[in-house]
């Protein structure tokens, strides 16, 4: 394991659901107590690998974290806060409404986790059940009230718009229960189509009727068109900022001083570590993931054998491309002075023409940061609306 002096990020995946949902292409399988135990045990074995370095961020995510059994996962609390100092650390689990309990969660925020992200997806039951989500809209709805019941002040919301057969006040009506329900951070996720996932699957059958019908419509499930999609994301940003949240990244809005550290830390191509199965590490300069073979994993673990599976070390133009894709990513933009410092190149030489085009489309913006000196290079908001469009030109 590469040894660093600078404070960096933890991230811990937990590779178990209880269903596996119809969009889903993470890294995870069905749950099982066995295969949790001795995957538990493996992760532990992998965690003691990484150095004792001071931690910016905690973030536990999967797969559903809070699928273990309540025992198992107090016990890997344990674990990770008595090796590692984490008494300032911004500390976060991901969870699943329908895995949730007032006791699992006393314990989670009892055990030092400060930070909680449920991922509802949607507040509209046909939508819950295309997606294969475990949970009931009341369900979601209660286990947010609940969590901060017991103890969590900082809550985030996880949704999802672009469902086929989705319709905008549907989408209006959950984002209302939503903001109803007072949480700090709101992720709006546009419904990606992966291949090898069950709606991969389902939106390429030739049939006219499916056995899962897609909400509001009986016709055939295809993929929302996108002059839809980018209606329900300009309808997003407007609704959540006039309700007090700022859009600091794409796809996420927090209210003022509850922005997520552990995900800005990676759009800022910041150090962290990655534990488990498929997990992803960043550190001085190289990147390096694990194996996603879950029994591969256990048994390399099990004789204090690396799973690091491949590793790469990010220099030169693949660095500062990644700082540009990573950084336009905030809607703070970026200080292309730093970016110079930092990388040794100006990106308004380097991609003098592909800037100009994108400027001349008004997808981008060069402005003043108010400091001496400094100018930001940042999306528009119609470069936010179409930045796949943005960052696929400086690919071209």
């Amino acid at each position: 394991m590469v040894k660093s002096s600078m404070s960096a990020s933890l991230y811990i995946h937990i590779p178990f659901c209880l269903k596996r949902c119809l969009y889903c292409d993470f890294v995870s399988g069905l749950y099982s107590p066995e295969k949790a135990a001795a995957y538990i045990t493996a992760l532990k074995r992998e965690i003691l690998t990484i150095p004792k370095t001071p931690l910016e961020t905690l973030y536990i995510g999967g797969g559903t974290p809070t699928a273990l059994q309540t025992d198992l996962l107090r016990n890997l609390f344990v674990f990770i806060f008595n090796r590692f100092h984490l008494n300032d650390t911004e500390s976060t689990i991901e969870a699943n409404p329908g895995t949730l309990d007032n006791d699992k969660l006393s314990m989670i925020h009892a055990s030092g986790i400060n930070r909680i992200s449920i991922g509802v997806q949607s507040f509209n039951q046909k939508e819950l059940a295309f997606l294969g989500r475990i949970h009931t809209s009341e369900e979601a709805e209660d286990v947010v009230l609940l969590s901060r019941k017991s103890g969590f002040s900082n809550i985030g919301i996880d949704l999802i718009y672009g469902i086929p057969g989705q319709d905008m006040a549907s989408w209006e009506r959950t984002l209302e229960k939503a903001v109803s329900l007072n949480p700090q951070h709101i992720s709006a996720y546009e419904l990606t189509v992966e291949e090898g996932t069950g709606l991969y699957t389902l939106l390429n059958k030739h049939t006219i009727q499916h056995p899962r019908p897609a909400p509001h419509s009986s016709d055939r499930i295809k993929p929302m068109e996108e002059e839809r999609v980018i209606e329900m994301y300009n309808h997003t940003i407007d609704y959540l900022t006039s309700n007090g949240f700022v859009l600091y990244e794409i796809s996420n809005f927090a209210l003022p001083g509850y922005f997520s550290r552990h995900n800005l830390n990676y759009w800022n191509r910041g150090q962290y570590y990655g534990a488990g199965l498929g997990a992803h590490s960043f550190v001085e300069g190289r990147r390096f993931h694990n194996t996603d073979n879950l029994e591969e994993y256990i048994h390399l673990l099990s004789d204090n054998k690396t799973a690091v599976k491949e590793s790469e070390d990010i220099m030169g133009e693949t660095a500062l491309f990644e700082a540009l894709f990573l950084g336009l990513r905030k809607t703070e933009g970026i200080v292309v002075e730093s970016l110079a410092k930092r990388y040794g190149t100006n990106i308004l030489t380097r991609y003098e023409k592909e800037l100009k085009e994108l400027q001349d489309a008004r997808l981008v913006e060069l402005v003043s940061s108010g400091c001496a000196y400094e100018t930001v290079l940042r999306l528009t908001r119609k470069g936010l609306l179409l930045s796949n469009e943005v960052f696929a030109k400086f690919l071209s």
